[in-house]
């Protein structure tokens, strides 16, 4: 991880958020036309949820990437527990964070227009990848 690390370009990340929370909304739209489409049975553990939730849902994915790139002390145990939710009360697999990711990044990029550059695309794709393995990290082996 520690490689990874050094490909995250903390500012560069931090402005760019910045940027994007004024497109929110279409970001919002983005990640999940895009999620549904890499995965159609997405749709059943997403779609039942308002927008407002859908928004909700990538605000904590981006809020844990920032926090991330602050270094806060307390984000492994609060992604490891958001991550076990995810297991439980969501039932989501862990073979649906790389395409949520993958829309994500499709949508930061939509939403950047020109500004979108092969930096940011390392850049976020690094730190998402991080908050996945942090995610997973969280589920607890099950007997299935």
């Amino acid at each position: 991880m520690a490689a990874q690390n050094r490909r995250i370009k903390v500012d560069l990340l931090k402005e760019h958020l910045v940027e994007v929370s004024e497109h929110e909304s279409e970001l919002t739209d983005r990640v999940y036309e895009s999620l549904f489409a890499k995965r159609p049975d997405a749709v059943e553990l997403f779609g039942t949820y308002s927008r407002a939730n859908q928004q909700r849902m990538m605000t904590e994915t981006l809020g844990a990437v920032l926090n991330m790139l602050d270094h806060e002390h307390w984000l492994d145990s609060y992604v490891h527990a958001m991550g076990s939710r995810h297991q439980f009360s969501y039932e989501t697999p862990t073979d649906m964070y790389a395409p949520y990711a993958e829309a994500m990044l499709e949508a930061l990029a939509a939403v950047s227009g020109s500004g979108w550059t092969p930096e940011l695309a390392r850049s976020w794709k690094a730190a998402l990848d991080q908050v996945n393995e942090m995610m997973t990290a969280g589920y607890v082996p099950t007997s299935h």
